[in-house]
């Protein structure tokens, strides 16, 4: 579902236009893009396609449920922090779930029995607390932010290290890499659909801002949050 909805917002926002203030780094956002894609496409793309046609389905699953689980105890904190609390509980229920029946979120055994949630991160509950946006930034290596967003994937990305830092040195190193691995696939059908577009920068930059306003106001968007 998640990859439909990115999808669907790569396809009918490409042609957007963003409002210069929007982007006012856009010559050194460009760079690091082009930066970021060369690290992708000599890497991370070859060995995300690599994983998905050799790694066999099941296996596949597994991982991606693991950190789904793991994802699930992140966004527990941000929805208790945006009072969101009906859901929180439902979030609460499914880590309860897949990490006893589902042996430690192998299986989403969870999602079988209707428990599902979106996920929240520390950026979209920082939005929640009024606090701007800011100027779109492309980070190297990790994609298209904002200044908001940068702050709440800082602690996001610390809390994600917490947990996987409980492992051994030769497991956390596993751990990271098979996380990047995993959501790289996630990812694969929007290198397609990128590829495709006149200007893959701003596709990218069109999406991500209508994705980050359609999950911050959970896809109930106001008319003024939508750009034309």
């Amino acid at each position: 579902m998640k990859q439909l909805l990115i999808s669907w917002l790569l396809l009918t926002f490409s042609l957007v236009s963003i409002a210069e203030d929007v982007d006012p780094f856009e010559e050194t956002n460009r760079a690091i893009y082009e930066f970021n894609e060369v690290v992708d496409d000599n890497l991370l793309e070859p060995v995300s396609r690599a994983y998905q046609d050799h790694v066999p389905d099941f296996l596949q699953n597994r991982v991606s449920h693991f950190f789904g689980n793991l994802r699930d105890v992140s966004t527990l904190a941000n929805q208790i922090l945006q009072f969101k609390i009906e859901q929180s509980a439902i979030t609460l229920s499914r880590i309860v779930v897949n990490s006893t029946v589902g042996l430690y979120g192998l299986f989403d055994i969870a999602t079988d029995i209707s428990l599902t949630t979106d996920n929240e991160d520390f950026g979209q509950t920082l939005a929640v607390w009024g606090v701007d946006e800011g100027p779109y930034i492309m980070l190297p290596l990790m994609g298209p932010s904002t200044l908001r967003d940068s702050a709440g994937l800082y602690v996001d990305l610390t809390s994600d290290a917490n947990l996987i830092n409980e492992m051994d040195d030769l497991g956390a190193i596993s751990a990271s890499a098979m996380n990047i691995v995993d959501k790289r696939v996630e990812l694969l059908p929007i290198t397609d659909l990128l590829d495709q577009s006149d200007d893959p920068y701003i596709t990218t930059r069109s999406s991500y801002l209508q994705k980050r306003k359609f999950d911050i106001f959970d896809g109930n968007l106001p008319v003024e949050a939508v750009d034309f």
